[in-house]
């Protein structure tokens, strides 16, 4: 099972932080053997700041992206950008740094120490929307087998910006929602309700999920970046958002993962049920 770990934030914070990596936004700072195994370019559809959020946001590598990646533990961030242990031996990093007086980033990682990749991406405004040209490198490539490595390399960026985009696109739309629905609502016969379901009442979604003692309610977008809560995966009484593994306390709203989290539920509507028919109503 895909798991993050948040370091503590209070020893990252009690440290100049700081990129690992010396000259860190020049190219190839390591003189290595460098060969451009992909160059591609694409539009995002979802604008300037959304991108920009996403790029400064780790926490998502391996929730959103967890076929790709199946571990990332914060080690340090700063207005120069971030860097993660990406295996629990602390031996692997991945370490992401920004210019944005260019618009561009450098994402590098790391085996023990030896650099494997560098990738730059150039980042533009295109009609509310994003262009992006992303240069892929890698040192020590054998010219044989280039092509098959720029069609892996280009194959396996595409799905994580397919990923981010969706994220993003949806993020936006919550941002922008500003509809309200009813107070109450009648869902019916509690022997009729699906095992789930969505209901917007009052400025919140809510997730229904029927039990067989009863009816769950909680608030059907995470709270933290407005993720697809009610995609997430629920046990034992809580609830993990897919986006960034916030988990959360059914019962109580409390986010328990992470623990520097200070995001919580909302206070979810009364249910009523009477003679087997149920109702929500919120609380005034």
């Amino acid at each position: 099972m895909t798991t993050t770990i948040i370091a503590d934030t209070a020893k990252i914070t009690s440290r100049i932080s700081m990129p690992h990596q010396r000259n860190a936004l020049e190219r190839n700072p390591n003189k290595l053997a460098l060969t451009e195994i992909v160059n591609f370019e694409r539009t995002i559809k979802a604008n300037n700041e959304r991108v920009w959020e996403n790029v400064l946001d780790w926490e998502h590598l391996a929730w959103l992206h967890d076929t790709s990646f199946d571990y990332n533990e914060l080690d340090a961030a700063g207005d120069w950008g971030w860097r993660v242990w990406s295996d629990r031996d602390h031996q692997n990093h991945i370490e992401l740094c920004i210019n944005l007086q260019q618009s561009t980033y450098v994402a590098r990682s790391y085996l023990a120490g030896e650099q494997i990749s560098e990738i730059w991406t150039t980042i533009a405004a295109s009609n509310g929307n994003t262009s992006i040209t992303v240069s892929i490198n890698a040192p020590d490539v054998d010219k044989k087998k280039l092509p098959k490595l720029s069609a892996i390399y280009l194959k396996l960026y595409t799905k994580l910006w397919d990923e981010d985009e969706q994220m993003m696109i949806r993020r936006q739309t919550k941002l922008d929602d500003r509809s309200h629905g009813p107070e109450h609502i009648n869902l019916g016969a509690f022997d009729a309700l699906d095992d789930k379901q969505i209901v917007k009442l009052g400025r919140h979604e809510w997730q229904i999920r029927k039990r067989n003692e009863g009816i769950d309610v909680y608030a059907a977008t995470c709270p933290h970046l407005l993720g697809p809560l009610d995609e997430g995966k629920s046990e034992n009484n809580q609830v993990v958002c897919p986006w960034h593994g916030y988990r959360f306390d059914i019962s109580s709203g409390e986010c328990v993962f992470p623990v520097h989290a200070k995001c919580h539920l909302p206070q979810p509507p009364i249910v009523t049920i009477n003679d087997g028919l149920v109702s929500l109503s919120l609380i005034s």
